[in-house]
């Protein structure tokens, strides 16, 4: 039963300083309240030098914030206590979820839950409803596929029927075909299968030949269908092809057909097409993890990129450290790490265990898809120095320097021999569990001024005869490389890797998120790029200007026709296309927390991304798409 309630409002000032967030309580239990502490977490921070009405301001710590009653205040059942401050840090409000997103009340060792509303506008501001995200319109042809096929020439359609390979055919071939029926299967429960083992429905005939890498090629004639492939991933990719528009003829016959004549002839144009996902914010389970990683096979995405820790806490086992996945995997009310974001109100918390990443790492190399495990360092690093106390520099003063989303001192120190005993302990559990050729090491976001009143730093500095932090974070990574190399791995990072004097370039991948002209940057300094520029790939980006929409903005407004417009060879000129590695989405979690917002942000521009890493620029159609991407499964 609901007790208590918290609506905040905001006054829609364009600068952040004259930012005003006002919060009002309303009792609603048959208990006065009086005493109380109210804990609440967001996205729109109080600024150092903010003024505080209507309560006095307690402990502060990125998003969490303690508002305590004023002396002598009592709320009366059915009453309300307001307060809040003018002057705020991050961005000025701009949508429904930049206010507070979870509350609790914290009185006499107890913790009460408070449920929380959406943050109200200033006067005036229009508040339409979501956006319709995509439109519908006729279809040219009438095939299921995303991503679309690279080359295609249909000369006859047909009825769908289901595909049958013979019970004769080698056991590798049917194990293939078992394994996309099985995906299809989870995929979509209620619906018939498309692809059998049996004599009955249209004949496939499976031909290897020398077809390098991915591609693949479909021809169709009346007697049956054939699939000739040159690797494995090539015979799953035209099997994946195959059951999505046998699938679509099977679901919808009036609007999709199956080939009767003619040939597709498939390649990606891209050889890597990932996804990342964020699962330190917000925890998602095994079977959420692998059910979204069947949702990029269906799309033939083969590369995942595990956000396994952030500040708000460390999701992977490691032996060695147990501590990591107690006090480093939980935040919430008495906690090491107070509680974030959509779950301030309660112990929250979640790990993978070795054999469960074990588990994931096995299905999606099922699926074709490579996992590349990231663990953030040097910044983003709170949960770590929580759970570890020991690589802190205790000389170091606290609160000397803050991340961009308010965490104070939270780098990993290079200069403390405590701090490379942990990530060789640390590299060479990740290597054992991982057999991808890369351990992504984050180096995002380490704050100008980090470690720069560190008594050990200024000693590792002159000794090496380093200035100020990117070189540091520089000198930090070339040595987090050779251990990475020396356990058979390679590095790759986010763009800031490239700051100060970089890392060797060899085989190094490195994720460029901040703009698209970063990416013909980097491929000149000679880096592996993927381009995963947030002002298209961040899937956590609002899908409209509305106040209503959820999401963040930093990178602008990204809708799904935005996100599946932009060209990821779009800077590079035209000498130097191809020399792009792939394309990636993002998913960060600080707005993502249910499966229903997961759809409605993720779905459909991950497929509109996963169009753009396999479909040539010119034969990409928005209409067609926002038209297919209705049928696609989401988690």
């Amino acid at each position: 039963m609901t007790t208590y309630r918290l609506e905040a409002f905001t006054n829609g000032a364009p600068e952040l300083a004259d930012c005003r967030i006002e919060m009002v309580l309303h009792n609603l239990s048959d208990q006065p309240l009086s005493g109380a502490v109210l804990a609440m977490a967001s996205i729109t921070r109080m600024a150092e030098d903010a003024q505080v009405f209507g309560a006095d301001i307690g402990r502060r710590f990125a998003n969490y914030h303690e508002f305590t009653m004023p002396a002598g205040l009592v709320v009366p059942p059915g009453g309300t206590w307001s307060f809040g401050f003018i002057g705020a840090r991050g961005l000025p409000p701009r949508h429904r979820t930049d206010g507070p997103k979870s509350a609790v009340l914290l009185r006499d060792g107890a913790a009460l839950p408070v449920t929380v509303g959406d943050l109200h506008p200033g006067p005036g501001t229009p508040r339409p409803g979501p956006a319709k995200q995509v439109p519908e319109t006729p279809l040219d042809l009438p095939l299921m596929a995303i991503p679309w096929p690279a080359a295609l020439q249909i000369d006859a359609w047909q009825p769908g029927h289901p595909i049958s390979l013979p019970p004769t055919a080698p056991a590798a071939d049917r194990a293939a075909l078992d394994t996309v029926a099985a995906l299809h299967k989870r995929l979509f429960p209620e619906a018939a299968a498309p692809l059998h083992i049996g004599t009955d429905g249209l004949t496939l005939t499976l031909i290897p030949t020398d077809l390098p890498g991915e591609r693949y090629r479909l021809d169709f004639a009346p007697e049956g269908i054939t699939l000739r492939y040159g690797s494995d991933q090539g015979r799953f990719n035209g099997l994946v092809a195959l059951a999505q528009m046998t699938h679509g003829a099977l679901s919808e016959p009036g609007q999709f057909q199956l080939p009767a004549a003619g040939a597709i002839s498939d390649a990606p144009r891209f050889g890597w097409r990932g996804a990342h996902l964020d699962v330190s914010r917000h925890f998602w389970s095994v079977a959420q993890v692998m059910r979204f990683l069947d949702t990029m096979a269906w799309a033939r995405m083969n590369r995942f990129q595990w956000h396994l820790t952030d500040d708000e806490g460390w999701r992977a086992e490691i032996l060695a450290y147990p501590e990591l996945t107690r006090s480093g995997a939980e935040r919430g009310p008495g906690l090491a790490l107070p509680g974030q974001y959509a779950h301030v109100e309660r112990r929250y918390h979640g790990h993978y265990t070795r054999d469960e990443m074990r588990a994931v790492v096995a299905h999606a190399a099922a699926l074709g898809i490579e996992i590349l495990p990231e663990i953030d360092i040097p910044g983003h690093c709170t949960a770590v120095l929580a759970a570890l106390p020991h690589l802190v520099d205790p000389d170091e003063p606290a609160d000397s320097y803050r991340s961009v989303q308010g965490y104070p001192n939270n780098a990993l120190n290079p200069a403390l021999p405590q701090t490379w005993d942990f990530l060789e302990t640390v590299i060479a559990e990740l290597a054992e569990l991982f057999p991808g050729r890369w351990i992504h090491v984050g180096a995002d976001e380490v704050p100008e001024g980090a470690w720069m009143d560190s008594p050990a730093i200024q000693r590792l500095a002159q000794t090496e005869g380093l200035q100020g932090t990117a070189a540091i974070q520089s000198w930090f990574l070339r040595r987090v490389q050779q251990m990475l190399r020396h356990h058979g791995k390679e590095l790759a990072g986010w763009d800031e890797v490239s700051h100060g004097a970089g890392v060797d370039q060899e085989n190094t991948l490195l994720v460029a998120w901040q703009r698209p002209d970063l990416v013909p940057a980097l491929a000149a300094q000679g880096y592996r790029v993927i381009a995963s520029p947030g002002q298209a790939y961040y899937l956590d980006m609002v899908q409209a200007e509305g106040w209503s929409e959820p999401g963040t903005a930093w990178a602008g407004t990204v809708t799904p026709e935005v996100s599946y417009a932009h060209d990821p060879e779009g800077m590079l000129p035209e000498d130097q296309r191809g020399a792009l590695a792939g394309i990636q989405a993002c998913i960060w979690c600080e707005h993502i927390y249910t499966p229903e917002l997961f759809n409605h942000m993720v779905y459909p521009r991950l497929h509109g991304v996963a169009e753009a890493g396999w479909t040539p620029q010119s034969a990409r159609n928005w209409p067609r798409f926002a038209t297919l991407s209705a049928r696609m499964p989401r988690l």
